[in-house]
């Protein structure tokens, strides 16, 4: 679903709410301004029949009540005659319909006053209602009077079905001309959001002709200012992800050219040892191919597993990995290169179980990286060290070799990054294929932790991986 259209959803059930109050208010004020019109006229009605009334009890008995006057003005509606009764103080009807009896008798608590310039003070209460006669609604002005030193009571009553249609009538074209204000209402809001979505879809265009090498910063004027936080921040994503995969690029490069030494040296050796004869010769060449096939076995599990402590972040499942147990299952793997170096090898458990999340299989394979690196570069007799420390958690090696200078600790953790050390004992430089503390990183980072580098008490280097 658009953007506009969620919008519009939104935004439908407000708007009919509205629609819907405003129709309600719309129909009590005409159902206000109609009442009041009826009483209006139901009380020039009554105040002629007041006027007539007096005439007769004072000064004129013989005139016709009501006047032929006040007759027309009762029937000018013909199909709705107005009614009325007047009964004295006590009561008793004098005149009108008696039917209209139990209209004086009754309680409203709605007063409306008598809209007359001739009401004076001898009328002294006016009140218009709505009640039921013959199953039919009709409106009802009641006033109180005197006359020849008598009161008076005086009921004027018509039906209000002339009104309720007119009342009808009224609402249906309100309801159609706010339904009809409604409709260009969400017509113009579709067009408004539309317009609105226009730099949107031009930046959808301008992204589906991008090239999938085309790693340019996207413009931001192609976006409204709104979004500019977003164009910024994706800009950033791209920047990183250019880098991150310019760094793949280069590892692949790197590790083909790795990988195609000890190949090419495979294949050299075996074709030599195919055109040898059987003899020392032989024997030698072929320990030779031993030799270079461990190394490009060994520099391709390398590989795998960096690959692997690269994508660890989103593919390793997390289990809760007790250290203590994880290092001393690695130190026994490794007990016998030690025995075969006369290296002085010690583990140093924690005091207390420490457990971190992580992948078992990444970690083993850190840890055995950090003990055969300082395997590797200390010397025959010297001494490594692997201790595992609570508060904070972390894994210490440490080893006697020559250590790491300062301004290379950073550069040895790239992959194919060797410091050039030479093994005291046979001379020769000591192998490896450089990618061991780059896998150390890779999965330290990968569990939240981050490699240091600093002096071992025993001469060499000492490795810490912190966990938070």
């Amino acid at each position: 679903m658009s953007l506009a259209a969620r919008l519009l959803e939104w935004l439908l059930a407000p708007l009919l709410s509205v629609w819907l109050v405003s129709l309600g208010i719309s129909f009590m004020s005409a159902r206000t301004t109609v009442d009041t019109a009826l009483d209006d006229g139901l009380s020039a009605v009554a105040l002629m029949l007041v006027s007539e009334w007096e005439q007769r009890v004072t000064t004129r008995p013989d005139i016709v009540f009501p006047s032929d006057a006040t007759k027309r003005l009762m029937n000018i509606a013909s199909e709705y005659p107005v009614s009325f009764l007047i009964v004295d103080g006590s009561g008793i009807p004098t005149a009108g319909d008696d039917a209209m009896q139990p209209f004086l008798r009754e309680t409203v608590d709605a007063e409306v006053p008598l809209r007359a310039p001739a009401l004076t003070p001898k009328f002294r209460h006016v009140d218009g209602f709505n009640t039921v006669m013959d199953d039919e609604v009709i409106r009802v002005v009641r006033l109180r009077f005197s006359a020849g030193g008598k009161d008076y009571t005086l009921a004027v009553a018509q039906s209000r079905e002339r009104q309720a249609a007119l009342l009808r009538s009224g609402m249906i074209h309100e309801a159609l001309a706010q339904t009809a204000v409604l409709i260009v209402a969400f017509y113009l809001l579709w067009y408004g959001l539309t317009y609105v979505a226009q730099p949107m879809r031009s930046l959808q265009e301008h992204l589906d002709a991008r090239t999938a090498d085309d790693w340019r910063p996207i413009p931001e004027e192609l976006a409204p200012h709104e979004i500019a936080p977003l164009i910024a921040s994706t800009n950033s994503l791209i920047e990183r992800l250019q880098t991150s995969l310019g760094a793949q690029k280069r590892f692949i490069a790197n590790a083909a050219h790795q990988l195609r030494t000890p190949l090419a040296a495979l294949r050299t050796q075996s074709e030599l040892a195919q055109r040898l004869p059987d003899g020392p010769e032989r024997d030698e060449a072929m320990a030779r191919l031993t030799h270079t096939g461990r190394r490009a076995n060994r520099l391709a599990n390398q590989l795998l597993a960096l690959a692997r402590a690269e994508s660890a972040g989103t593919t390793s499942a997390r289990e809760a990995v007790e250290l203590n147990t994880l290092c001393e299952g690695v130190a026994h793997d490794v007990l016998p290169q030690a025995l075969e170096r006369e290296i002085d090898f010690a583990f140093e458990p924690s005091d207390v179980a420490v457990e971190i999340m992580g992948d078992a299989t990444l970690l083993g394979e850190m840890i055995r990286n950090l003990v055969d690196n300082a395997f590797k570069y200390a010397p025959r007799g010297g001494s490594v060290l692997l201790a595992v420390r609570d508060a904070p958690i972390r894994v210490v090696v440490e080893d006697s070799g020559p250590g790491i200078a300062p301004q290379d600790r950073e550069r040895v953790f790239a992959p194919f990054a060797r410091v050039a050390q030479i093994d005291t004992t046979s001379g020769a430089p000591i192998p490896g294929t450089g990618l061991g503390l780059a896998i150390v990183r890779e999965v330290a980072q990968g569990h939240d932790g981050h490699v240091t580098i600093e002096t071992s008490s025993l001469g060499g280097a000492k490795m810490i991986v912190s966990f938070t």
